[in-house]
């Protein structure tokens, strides 16, 4: 449709509407695969229209990952900080691959959406209860920034169409030096180089797997700020 038949200025359009085409747009293509004028595009509008209603592309983005993280429907355990954080990043793990560039984003920008700055306060409320004082930032950080950096990684895996692990299984398989010390590798490799959805199933365990280790070490660091105060 031409720039000339677009529906009149601001006619019928919400940021609702706006929203809802962008977070479509990331399921299809990721938030970094879209732009501004595809957006207009699909929406049959202008970017004055958007700009009205949303604001320029990083707000637009940030609206997208609030859409995103609401979709979670996620009930925040908060009994204590470890249950606090493993139930939402357990959610994070499970959920945002559907959405690709969205933990980018989150690595990025933090939490500075709407629907995640509770949660921020939710979490760092228990973290200072339970005694992490000045550390209680960077203790919730870590947690959040490896899942959230594994879960981006596991993107830019399926995203890749270069060597990748694929190169590294052939030399775990072929090498001279390669022995039966490198077969454990060699088959947790070969489970992500496998069928997709053998792939995505390793993806989750494997951070799910570093958020219990993650989780661990905070819980051992806690124990020892506890005993110093004593």
């Amino acid at each position: 449709m031409s720039a000339g038949s677009r529906r009149a200025y601001r006619t019928g359009m919400s940021r609702d509407m706006i929203v809802a085409a962008a977070t479509a747009l990331t399921a299809e293509r990721g938030l970094d695969g879209w732009s501004m004028r595809e957006l207009t595009a699909r929406l049959d509008t202008s970017l004055s229209v958007i700009y009205h209603h949303v604001g320029d592309r990083a707000k637009v983005c940030a609206a997208v990952v609030d859409r995103v993280y609401a979709t979670m429907d996620l009930t925040i355990d908060d009994t204590d900080w470890r249950s606090m954080l493993h139930s939402v990043l357990s959610a994070m793990i499970d959920h945002l691959p559907q959405w690709p560039g969205v933990a980018t984003w989150l690595l990025h920008n933090g939490p500075q959406t709407d629907q995640l700055l509770p949660t921020l306060a939710t979490g760092m409320r228990l973290m200072v209860e339970a005694g992490w004082g000045e550390e209680s930032a960077v203790a919730y950080s870590t947690a959040f920034d490896t899942c959230l950096g594994l879960i981006a990684v596991g993107e830019r895996s399926r995203a890749d169409t270069g060597v990748g692990l694929a190169g590294l299984l052939t030399m775990l398989e072929s090498h001279p030096a390669a022995g039966t010390g490198t077969e454990e590798m060699r088959r947790m490799v070969a489970r992500f180089e496998g069928d997709p959805a053998v792939r995505d199933a390793m993806q989750r365990e494997f951070c799910r797997y570093a958020l219990d280790r993650v989780l661990d070490g905070l819980e051992a660091r806690l124990a020892e700020l506890g005993a110093s105060r004593q």
